[in-house]
């Protein structure tokens, strides 16, 4: 079975990526397993390989890569054995390939895909190694985003300030890589537009692609793959049929204030793509933006845990009454 054309799904992270992993994986031709996050973790790292053509080398390699917990909660098994002897040139393109392919088939799919937020920095590679890739970048408004992220609590960063800087990051180095494809190799969705017209954006999207629109799309949360996701309480909101009920968040949670100091990281990106802003935005005073950027650095791995612990005693106290969103100036820091 001949696979050509790898779809690679980027964004800042809270973006609606996942939601748009699991509509395209419920595409009957079109395979995304969960973030595998290798181009992370092992690309840059190459080089601590030595010579990939020394077998013994290329078994390191292969290790590491089916090794990593992201891969092993894949529903596909992988090998040492079995990925050397089906790589036979012994290159890193050549294993991730083999584990896409192979989870691919498994499915009955003929094509297969990648979604991990952090792939955005590393578009150039992943083009390079597969030319004939196509990239599609999902854009949420900034200050959802930052909510977003900030109100999980097993992810990074806490305060929505640093959610902003996040978001600002992560959609510049993408826009910047996409200067350099081709017009039929990049394509931007909305998430909102996607949230309020599903089926007319993901007809569009599979034009790009190439792909008929099926039906099933729009029925992802019923996939085996969305269960299995959404069975983990931190990913349950991908169990639902597609919503706007997460669209426009800053409105609902943020302070008139706090929407305008966002806004002075990201107004200019928010409205390139076509989100309107509140105003004048408003700069915080610097040593209070220090302050709580400052606060997002984790430089002892051995406190974050009871960091966390603090964050749920904050939601456990709010819960009982002894203190409300209206009795904080700002949100900005965390949102508990």
């Amino acid at each position: 079975m001949a696979f050509t054309r790898p779809i690679f799904i980027v964004s800042s992270p809270r973006s609606g990526s996942t939601l748009l992993r699991l509509i395209l994986d419920a595409h009957p031709n079109i395979a995304i397993p969960s973030p595998a996050w290798i181009y992370e973790y092992i690309r840059p790292y190459l080089y601590s390989f030595g010579d990939l053509g020394q077998e013994l080398n290329f078994r390191d390699l292969v290790r590491d890569m089916i090794e990593m917990p992201t891969i092993e909660r894949w529903l596909v098994d992988f090998a040492v054995d079995e990925l050397v002897a089906a790589c036979p040139g012994r290159s890193f393109k050549e294993a991730y390939e083999y584990l896409h392919v192979k989870d691919a088939t498994a499915k009955g799919k003929v094509r297969w895909g990648e979604k991990s937020p952090r792939n955005g920095y590393w578009i150039d590679e992943i083009k390079s190694d597969f030319p004939d890739a196509q990239f599609v970048h999902i854009v949420r408004d900034g200050r959802d985003m930052a909510i977003d992220i900030s109100q999980s609590v097993s992810m990074r960063p806490c305060s929505v300030l640093m959610g902003s800087y996040y978001w600002k990051h992560y959609l510049t180095a993408i826009r910047d890589s996409f200067t350099r494809l081709d017009k039929a190799d990049r394509y931007e969705i909305k998430y909102e537009a996607l949230c309020a017209d599903p089926e007319v954006e993901l007809k569009a999207l599979c034009n790009f692609l190439g792909e008929d629109f099926d039906p099933a799309m729009l029925r992802h949360h019923k996939s085996k793959s969305t269960e299995a996701w959404a069975a983990n309480a931190q990913h349950g909101k991908t169990g639902q049929p597609i919503t706007t009920e997460f669209c426009e968040l800053h409105k609902k949670c943020l302070h008139e204030r706090d929407a305008r100091i966002l806004e002075s990281v990201i107004a200019e990106l928010l409205q390139q793509y076509g989100y309107p802003i509140n105003g004048t935005p408003k700069h915080l005073p610097q040593r209070e933006e220090w302050q709580i950027l400052e606060s997002d650095m984790i430089s002892s791995r051995a406190n974050d845990p009871y960091r966390s612990e603090l964050e749920q005693r904050r939601l456990q106290r709010k819960a009982r009454g002894s203190y409300s969103d209206a009795d904080r100036d700002s949100l900005l820091r965390s949102l508990f």
